[in-house]
């Protein structure tokens, strides 16, 4: 951390309710400074070389095909900058290149909030973060968590889904309720069921595993 301001965190997501939820992880996070946000990889040079983030975090999927000039283009012209890569899978030929070109690590992202700060902790301090994406044992274990959150999702009533979807948007217990006519105390006991049957434990959680669950699109 430099001059108490945290470490300068850029992110490149492209769906809107991953953003919300990493906004609202690093607003709870004093060590974390957010300092810009794109949904294109096109906006990435300009707001790199604006921002000079500490790390820039980044969903793979902006990453087009097997183009990963990009990226060596963009640690190349930053080199007091590191790249996070968010994945949504683990496939290590995929992995490898992107180790190959630099970048200091690869998060699975639905993984726990937790795993993610710690990344951003450990890359900020030198480390790299791609051991459990290019461990095959590990891989499994990922392509797991994406089925049984799937899985998890479709038990949820249309009701649930609707809930889940607003609250993801931003919205209160309260401002939920008032738009579905239900009291602030039965839609957080609804918020209740739906992270029990997620496997969350809070609503950055949720947000940011959203993009498993096509009924939240």
């Amino acid at each position: 951390m430099e001059n108490g301001i945290g470490i300068k965190v850029l992110v490149a997501e492209s769906v809107d309710l991953v953003r919300i939820g990493l906004r609202s992880l690093f607003q709870a996070d004093s060590s974390i400074r957010l300092v810009a946000e794109t949904n294109s990889m096109g906006n990435l040079p300009t707001l790199m070389a604006h921002y000079k983030p500490d790390i820039a975090l980044i969903d793979i999927g902006l990453n087009s095909g097997d183009n990963y000039r990009e990226i060596k283009s963009l640690l190349s012209n930053n080199p007091s900058s590191k790249i996070l890569f968010l994945s949504q899978h683990s496939e290590n030929g995929v992995l490898q290149k992107i180790y190959n070109v630099g970048v200091s690590g690869v998060v699975f992202k639905y993984y726990s909030c937790k795993l993610l700060l710690k990344a951003i902790h450990a890359i900020h301090a030198g480390q790299v973060w791609f051991d459990c994406h290019l461990n095959p044992g590990d891989s499994f274990r990922s392509s797991n968590v994406l089925s049984e959150s799937v899985a998890s999702q479709s038990m949820l009533s249309n009701r649930e889904r609707h809930i889940a979807r607003l609250a993801c948007t931003g919205l209160s217990a309260k401002e939920i309720g008032n738009q579905l006519l239900l009291t602030e105390k039965t839609i957080r006991n609804q918020l209740s069921l739906i992270y029990r049957k997620i496997g969350v434990k809070k609503k950055i959680e949720l947000c940011l595993k959203a993009r498993s669950f096509n009924n939240f699109k």
